[in-house]
């Protein structure tokens, strides 16, 4: 086909042009400035449709699937017999997308507007070409997002124009307010309205500084719903107040940024009109976007094929509504001709309503000329994107994983300042690697305390569990030498004709076993045996539920003894620390030669005076300071490669300390009819992810850790081959308030790492 043939130049558009450059209308880099041009052109393409083909040009439609080239070619006839003034895309390669857009084009009487869905790139429709990360990762840099997300819109931008689009139906400028909304979530740039209006002013001009159309939506606010417009109509209830200042606000930054249309949401907004959804609604669009917040560009539906509109307005009854609410495009209607129909027999009977349909045909062909005729495009430029353009996006996200590193440095940095603690450690590996090793703030808040490293030796607290207790445990099984359902009594005399006689390791274990959280022993005894007889005396809780206790755990402590004849400090040295050369993992560390000034200390206790190189929990302390519910000692370095051996199931370094069958068995749920989340000694993730619980919503449910009192925490994620370690001394000098789990630190630092994974 000759470059002539193909040219999106129509020559019988042009015969009328005649302007010079000063009077044509600019595109500014910074968005559409709609000059309206001298009407020859506009005119000339109006005299030539009829009353059916002035409503087809409000129409974008979905491009069919899988098109093979007959089909194509049908297609397109059918396109221009209607008149339909635009194509939308939703899938394939980018490849055959140019293609069908030259063919389309080609043959159209009018130009046709190009649009995509692409927020995060042509990659979210495209299987041949990039995504970006989620709106929501961008959002939650500190600092350097705006030019970032400049970038990234600025290269979206350069793509659409690459392939032929015009429109590209971003960004999502809505503010996630609810963490229950299933159709907004990491699309929003976060829950902060000047953040999410900021990057989105910032993505706007990228894309608009390409030529090509930005779309900010959802219009009026579609983030605090709980469903989703694709299936019903959300209902939203907040009052105008709320709704001015704050779900309009990042739509009065998008007009400011000069977006050149926005698109209304299917929402039921109460406050605003009771009696229609948002985008059929004249008062929400007509009277409040356009004549009350002076927007000039173009007003697109969501999708009209979308239930929030079609369970309750069919057979183009929704698309009549929602041209005269003062929409200038309608997007996605399900049966065009039956809407082209119902809209042009209305149109007979009202000259309002034809008027309507001229002025929103004009605005849109107005769009047209600038977006496409006055750009003089030739469709034989058009080509997929190639491996440069992917070399582009990857420079992006370089600079990216830099603000990511700077996002956690900010985050740490914060809970200092804020005096969640003094300091701290942090520990990643991934796949076996050592990814991140970082030390911040001091010992504590005296100004001339020394600075945290990666050899300051931290309190693990309740880690003591799983980097201690449950490794002894579990290689006590794997070499038969207990059994999980073996009572503790076997072991323990001093538990028989007691109500803890049947007791089983799996439930001491689970936290299963009805014994009670804690008890205060050291107020009443600093004997060892006194204590196990203490323990043994206690009352059993009545209900057999999950309860977190240490008390299974000190007993456990006894029964590693009993059974190999050694204390657990020195069972778990021999066997684990010293082969897996740990130099800084000890319990009373103090006596093992490490220096205390490389030690954290802990609380100012009334009693003990400063706690430090010796166990801040009193119990444990009571006991000799070895337990096996706290009092060992460690480093993030070092308590991560624990956490990687048994991520490895039970190897390290080529060494085995564990078999992978005890690993799993160990690190499974044995009382999920209870309710019960937890392992064997591990913590695990809720059965249903939240943000309030410590470990990242986005970690797998094959994960697991713990945490201790101190402000410490170790998670490993087979699923994803991460590990995450972070280590501090929150309890100096004193232990409340909790900061760091009010400003929910380790469970945004480990969020962080599973979003940039997912990115990458």
């Amino acid at each position: 086909m000759k470059v002539r043939q193909i040219t999106i130049i129509f020559t019988f558009l042009f015969l009328s042009v005649n302007m010079s450059a000063q009077d044509r209308p600019v595109f500014h880099a910074n968005g559409l400035i709609f000059k309206k041009p001298r009407p020859s052109w506009v005119d000339s393409v109006m005299t030539g449709l009829t009353l059916e083909q002035k409503i087809a040009q409000l129409m974008v439609v979905r491009v069919p699937l899988n098109l093979t080239d007959a089909k194509a070619a049908e297609f397109s006839a059918k396109m221009n017999e209607l008149g339909v003034g635009g194509v939308c895309f939703f899938a394939g390669t980018a490849k055959r997308q140019v293609e069908l857009t030259k063919l389309f084009q080609h043959e159209a009487k009018v130009p046709l507007l190009v649009c995509l869905d692409a927020e995060w790139g042509l990659g979210m429709r495209l299987t041949d070409c990039f995504s970006f990360p989620r709106n929501a990762i961008f959002g939650s840099l500190q600092n350097g997002a705006n030019d970032l997300v400049y970038r990234m819109g600025e290269e979206i931008g350069r793509q659409c124009k690459m392939i032929g689009v015009h429109i590209n139906f971003a960004p999502v400028v809505d503010i996630n307010s609810n963490p229950k909304n299933p159709v907004i979530g990491t699309r929003s740039f976060g829950t902060d309205r000047e953040q999410v209006a900021r990057l989105g002013e910032s993505y706007i001009q990228g894309m608009q500084s390409q030529g090509v159309m930005a779309v900010a939506k959802h219009f009026p606010g579609h983030g605090d719903t709980d469903k989703d417009s694709h299936l019903q109509l959300p209902v939203i209830n907040h009052s105008l107040p709320y709704i001015d200042s704050i779900d309009l606000y990042p739509f009065r930054k998008a007009i400011s940024a000069n977006a050149g249309g926005i698109m209304i949401a299917h929402l039921q907004v109460n406050e605003l009109d009771k009696s229609r959804p948002s985008s059929l609604s004249q008062v929400i669009v007509e009277d409040l976007l356009r004549n009350k917040m002076n927007f000039n560009g173009l007003i697109i539906t969501d999708g009209l094929d979308m239930k929030g509109i079609t369970n309750d307005y069919k057979d183009g009854q929704g698309e009549l509504l929602a041209l005269e609410a003062g929409n200038d495009i309608l997007l996605l209607p399900p049966d065009v001709e039956k809407s082209i129909s119902v809209i042009a027999q209305a149109a007979g009977n009202s000259k309002v309503l034809r008027n309507k349909i001229d002025y929103h045909c004009r605005r849109v062909l107005q769009a047209k000329y600038e977006l496409i005729v006055d750009k003089q495009l030739d469709l034989n430029d058009l080509i997929a994107p190639d491996i440069t353009d992917l070399q582009r996006c990857n420079d992006i996200i370089a600079d990216l994983n830099i603000n990511l590193d700077r996002r956690i440095d900010s985050l740490i940095n914060l809970g200092i300042a804020s005096k969640a603690y003094p300091g701290c450690q942090i520990v990643v590996m991934h796949k076996g690697r050592l990814v991140m090793s970082r030390s911040y703030g001091q010992l504590s808040y005296d100004a001339d305390a020394d600075s945290v490293t990666n050899q300051t030796v931290y309190d693990l607290a309740s880690l003591t569990k799983i980097t201690a207790t449950t490794l002894a445990m579990m290689k006590l099984v794997d070499g038969g030498r207990v059994k999980l359902d073996d009572p503790l009594s076997r072991y323990l005399p001093y538990l028989k004709n007691t109500d803890k006689e049947k007791i089983t390791i799996r439930e001491a274990m689970s936290h299963i076993a009805r014994l009670k959280a804690f008890d205060s022993y050291w107020q009443r005894t600093s004997n060892r045996d006194s204590i196990f007889q203490l323990i043994a005396e206690s009352k059993l809780n009545s209900a057999r539920k999950y309860l977190y206790s240490d008390l299974g755990f000190i007993l456990l402590s006894d029964l590693v003894e009993k059974v190999t004849g050694m204390p657990l400090d020195m069972y778990v040295e021999r066997h684990f620390y010293i082969p897996m050369g740990l130099q800084s993992t000890h319990f009373n560390p103090i006596s093992k030669g490490v220096d205390i000034e490389r030690i954290a200390p802990t609380e100012i206790d009334t009693l003990r005076g400063v706690i430090r190189g010796y166990v801040h929990d009193p119990n444990a302390y009571a006991l000799g300071g070895v337990s096996g519910h706290a009092g060992l000692f460690s480093t993030a370095e070092e308590v991560a490669l624990i956490m990687q051996m048994l991520l490895n199931g039970g190897e390290l370094d080529g060494h085995r300390y564990i078999s992978s069958a005890i690993v799993d068995t160990f690190t499974s749920r044995h009382y999920v009819n209870l309710d019960n989340r937890r392992a064997l000694g591990f913590d695990k993730v809720t059965f249903k992810p939240s943000t309030a619980s410590t470990p990242a919503p986005e970690a797998s449910q094959e994960s697991f850790g713990h945490t201790g009192f101190t402000g410490t925490m170790a998670w490993a994620d087979p699923k994803n081959e991460l590990v995450f370690v972070f280590l501090s001394n929150r309890v100096h000098p004193i232990a409340t308030p909790n900061k760091l789990a009010k400003m929910n630190i380790r469970t945004d630092l480990h969020s962080f790492l599973y979003q940039d994974i997912n990115k990458k």
